[in-house]
This record gives structure tokens, sequence and C-alpha cells, in this order.
């Protein structure tokens, strides 16, 4: 009995050593990937915050007429992202922010689009629509909701400062 007793001791402490040795594999893989996936997501440390710049934004040759365009508007002193990006809550941002700038540097890189193909999305009109309406909420107030400001106001951002176009 003794016998039977070290026997099942010994493999006890031999399983709980391997479990230990699985338990630290398998907590370093995880990190490791935790930290991948946030580098992934966030980017490398300061990346974010020059992703937000107006400069960067420029960068792309398929941005530069866009960027030049705004640089003489009158909203030049917002930033692209204070317009093209969702500010109703942080997570909302960020998740846009990534699924907007990978799904542009695809397409930059990849050749897929024309460089004058760039065209507000079904969810970038909303996002849009409600950043006029979170900037200029005292002049929305006074006028008709029914129709998205871009209607009127297609160029006030980009192109000539001032006129209207109509679809």
């Amino acid at each position: 009995m003794p016998e039977t007793i070290k026997k099942l001791w010994s493999a006890l402490k031999e399983l709980a050593a391997r479990r230990q040795d699985f338990l630290i594999k398998a907590a370093i893989y995880a990190g490791a990937a935790g930290f991948a996936a946030l580098t992934l997501f966030f980017g490398p440390p300061k990346l974010i915050e020059r992703t937000e710049t107006t400069k960067f934004c420029g960068l792309c040759h398929s941005m530069k007429p866009q960027h030049s365009a705004w640089e003489h508007s009158a909203h030049r002193s917002a930033r692209c992202i204070d317009c093209h990006l969702p500010n109703d809550n942080v997570v909302n941002h960020y998740v846009w922010k990534t699924i907007d700038g990978n799904k542009d540097v695809f397409y930059e890189f990849s050749g897929l689009r024309e460089h004058d193909e760039i065209k507000l999305s079904p969810h970038g009109h909303k996002v849009l629509q409600a950043n006029c309406i979170r900037c200029h909420e005292t002049t929305v107030t006074h006028i008709d909701t029914k129709r998205a400001c871009i209607d009127c106001h297609r160029t006030a951002g980009h192109k000539r400062q001032g006129m209207t176009e109509t679809r």
C-alpha cells in the first residue's frame, strides 16, 4: 500500500509540474497574442496620434486633391477625423478608424480603385451628417432636417468653398 501511495504521489507531482509548464506557456502565448492584437488594432505607440493629423490624411496620392481643397476651405481648422469618423463615443470612433483606415490603405496600394473614385459610403454619409449636426447644432435647429447637410453644402469641406452643387 505505501508503494502505491508513493507512485500516486509521484504521478500527481509530475502532472502538476506538466500543468504548471502548460499554464506558463499558455500565459506567454496569450500575452503575446494579446500584445499582437492590441498592436494591430491600435498600432505602435504614437501611431494613433499621428494618424489623426490632417498631414497624415493627405499623404496618400489619392487624397492629395481632397487635402489641398480642404486647406483652402472654411473647415481647414477641423481635422479630417472630426468630420469623417464617428465622434459619439471613443469605442465607436476607434472601431471605425480601424475599419476605414485599413480599407483606405488596401484601396490605395491594391490598385483596385481609381484615385478619382473616392466617394462617401452610406455609413460615411450618416457619420458626416451626425458630425455636421454636432458642430453646427445651433444653426441646424433652424432648418429643415429632412435633407442631409451635404445635399446643399456638398463642397463645404472640399473643393470650391462657398458654392453649392445640386444633384
